[in-house]
């Protein structure tokens, strides 16, 4: 990257920055040192993509114990490749892009689409629904 004379940018979540004396020097490599406690406020899939696949995983998990409950079965093992395919079939079909897309809108960038929902509704599914269940 240095040979094709660009830039570098490199951000660090949750790490210290280095004293005054140990910061490398160059004109092509440039650090930034997020402040503690902001990675929810400044990175776009902590303020409810990853919030939301885990609550729509662990709703999938819920259903299918319920379901076996139900039918007398007894409880059911997951092996790793049945949480692959879960993990799968939550990211292909619960998690919309109207989730991503609130959610790069609650740190502040807005993407200028006719098509786009009012960013404010929220698509997260409850605790209380997972409750009730």
């Amino acid at each position: 990257m240095i040979a094709e004379c660009r830039k570098i940018a490199l951000v660090f979540d949750n790490c210290p920055p280095p004293s005054e004396g140990n910061q490398p020097k160059t004109d092509k490599c440039y650090s930034f040192f997020l402040p503690p406690n902001t990675t929810s406020k400044l990175q776009p899939m902590d303020q409810g993509v990853i919030q939301n696949f885990k609550i729509h995983c662990r709703k999938r998990i819920v259903r299918k114990v319920i379901t076996a409950l139900e039918n007398n079965q007894s409880m059911p093992k997951i092996n790793l490749r049945e949480s692959i395919a879960e993990i799968s079939k939550t990211w292909n079909y619960d998690v919309t892009d109207r989730t991503i897309r609130n959610s790069f809108a609650k740190v502040g960038f807005f993407v200028s689409n006719e098509n786009s929902a009012n960013t404010e509704e929220e698509d997260d599914i409850p605790l209380e629904e997972l409750k009730k269940m």
